[in-house]
């Protein structure tokens, strides 16, 4: 998935999903552009609302798989933007939604599919890759991009 050995992983349960997400805020805030990748219902939505929450959002985070971006206003009034490019078909389709005017505006950019459009920031960013082991038990790998 990312090239070589991964920054970081862990295991853990969908029910620590909150605690994950402080983890990674902790080690991984400066980055602003999160890509998530892994297969359906490894829980890549449930970690970005957790994200969200952390970040302040009090409205709940929602699957933007068919409105493809979704946007949270933080209490300090910062913006958090969603993304899910699974029903794209290409980079093009991407720049039509505004995904390069979202990942430039340093806002904090947490995208999931990227890889669908083999879309590559061109800032730093943090590829987080969730595998499925079992019924509520996930394994997620972090590399910086």
């Amino acid at each position: 998935m990312g090239k070589g050995l991964p920054d970081w992983e862990t295991e853990f349960d969908l029910q620590e999903v909150d605690r994950l997400a402080g983890t990674l805020l902790t080690r991984y805030r400066d980055l602003k552009i999160w890509l998530l990748e892994g297969a359906l219902g490894a829980g890549k939505t449930t970690l970005v609302k957790a994200l969200c929450k952390r970040l302040g959002v009090n409205q709940e985070a929602t699957s933007p798989t068919f409105s493809l971006v979704n946007s949270y206003e933080s209490e300090s009034q910062s913006i958090i933007y969603h993304l899910d490019l699974y029903r794209l078909s290409n980079l093009e389709q991407a720049a039509e939604i505004g995904l390069y005017e979202i990942t430039d505006s340093g806002y904090f950019c947490l995208i999931e599919w990227a890889s669908a459009i083999g879309y590559q920031p061109a800032d730093s960013s943090l590829l987080i890759h969730i595998d499925h082991l079992h019924q509520t038990k996930r394994r997620i790998s972090v590399w910086i991009q």
